[in-house]
């Protein structure tokens, strides 16, 4: 769990105003990412992986310990997420759900999943949803659920192996 000296220590590194604040070796090159640099998720987990010299591009399930460190971080994040739930701090909420979207982008680069483009697909796929009439169908808990038009967002091309 984070406690607040945790989330202390990560405010402490939030956008700096003045690059002379920054004294971390290795800053300099990550400082112009953050003023001008419009990087997708996706491209900043991998610029991220890179970094910190963590694998990329790997066959699907082929290093059995390597899909269980992705779990892990995934099941820890999502645990953050759920104790936050109970902070009643929606600042710490947004930055566990972002940690969350995070990890889970660091899965998919980890395999060369581009997950941008497989949301814009997905995204695609859930506006199909719509009723004839063009209005959404739900269920009676209030989830939409698919309407007669709905297509399956096409993934696989975004897994096989380069």
């Amino acid at each position: 769990m984070i406690t607040q000296e945790d989330i202390d220590a990560v405010a402490s590194l939030a956008e700096p105003l003045e690059k002379k604040e920054l004294n971390q070796v290795g800053w300099d090159d990550v400082y112009p990412d953050w003023v001008s640099n419009h990087m997708t998720p996706y491209e900043m987990v991998r610029d991220f992986a890179e970094r910190m010299e963590q694998p990329l591009d790997q066959k699907w399930q082929k290093d059995a310990s390597l899909e269980t460190l992705r779990w892990s971080l995934i099941s820890e994040e999502y645990g953050e997420v759920c104790d936050a739930s109970a902070d009643n701090k929606p600042d710490n909420m947004l930055k566990e759900i972002a940690d969350l979207a995070y990890v889970l982008y660091g899965y998919a680069a980890t395999y060369g999943w581009d997950l941008d483009v497989a949301l814009r697909r997905v995204h695609f796929s859930n506006l199909s949803k719509l009723g004839l009439d063009g209005k959404p169908i739900k269920n009676e808990a209030g989830k939409v659920v698919k309407g007669p038009n709905y297509k399956y967002p096409n993934l696989s091309d975004l897994v096989e192996p380069k």
